[in-house]
């Protein structure tokens, strides 16, 4: 089997690289915070002390990062995994990056005579754990055969988006979904609630509709419980909004409504926790109205 290492063990991370390692793979693990490393040496796995230290030796290196300079600290600073990457392996990036830095990270990856593919993934935490996430891959079309029966058991989907950076331009459309729906969701209980209306009857006439969606279900749940714990964190799908904005900037897309969004997000992050969970957002138009949403 090959020899894989993971770099990143936050939310998604973590539950991709248990599924490596049940999965029987021979794996390194890195993370910036160490104490996150502990469950994976009970498991067998090797932790590394650098970045590089993680890459030297493996076939393949997955990535999983916040955000564009963490992908290009880690891989492009002291002791990083460019340093470490070896002749014929494959790195593959799963953060949620802008195709920009996928460019800068292929070019790098064959610069060492290594393949490369840009992976973001579509799903949270539960889907990370149980292995069902839907990776977006940009790059070569035979590397990702090559790893495909490693990618296969982080994930139950795979869309191969085109050449590289594609998977990450596909990401940005994903979240940009993901983001208006929880605007959407947020601004419809809030009318109702202001409106009179029981927010729980609002949520179960959408959901009864052919507007009704997974998404709403789960997250008009979560909000009506007062449960913000952290699936995908609010402070990462700004994060991405501001991608989003950028990619549109690239591409002379014009982007009114997903402008907004960024801002009701950007606000979110004064009002709530910006590490709770992206459908706290609605704590930004209860700071403005004065009004809770609750059962």
């Amino acid at each position: 089997m090959e020899r894989v290492a993971v770099i990143g063990l936050g939310i998604m991370g973590r539950g991709m690289a248990i599924n490596i390692a049940g999965a029987g793979y021979p794996l390194t693990v890195w993370n910036r915070t160490r104490s996150k490393t502990d469950e994976f040496t009970k498991m067998g796995a090797r932790v590394a002390d650098t970045p590089k230290d993680a890459a030297a030796g493996a076939d393949i290196v997955i990535t999983m990062l916040s955000d564009p300079p963490a992908v290009e600290l880690v891989a492009f600073g002291r002791d990083g995994v460019i340093e470490g990457l070896g002749e014929g392996a494959v790195l593959i990036d799963c953060s949620t990056v802008d195709p920009s830095t996928s460019l800068k990270l292929a070019s790098a990856a064959k610069g060492k005579g290594a393949d490369f593919l840009d992976s973001p993934v579509g799903g949270s935490r539960d889907a990370a754990e149980a292995g069902t996430l839907v990776l977006m891959v940009g790059g070569d079309k035979a590397v990702l055969e090559k790893v495909k029966p490693l990618l296969m058991r982080v994930g139950n989907k795979i869309v191969h988006a085109g050449d590289t950076g594609k998977g990450a331009a596909l990401k940005l459309c994903f979240n940009l979904v993901i983001a208006h729906s929880a605007a959407a969701l947020a601004e419809t209980l809030m009318l109702g609630t202001r409106a009179g209306l029981d927010p729980g009857l609002v949520l179960d006439a959408v959901n009864s509709s052919i507007a009704g969606s997974r998404l709403y279900e789960w997250k008009g749940g979560c909000i009506l419980d007062r449960d913000f714990s952290t699936n995908f964190a609010l402070k990462l799908i700004h994060k991405d909004l501001n991608l989003m904005m950028s990619a549109a900037y690239a591409t002379n897309t014009p982007l009114p409504v997903t402008a907004a969004v960024k801002e009701l997000f950007g606000q979110a992050k004064s009002f709530a926790d910006p590490e709770s969970d992206y459908c706290s957002v609605i704590q930004a138009l209860e700071t403005l109205t004065g009004t809770v949403v609750k059962k």
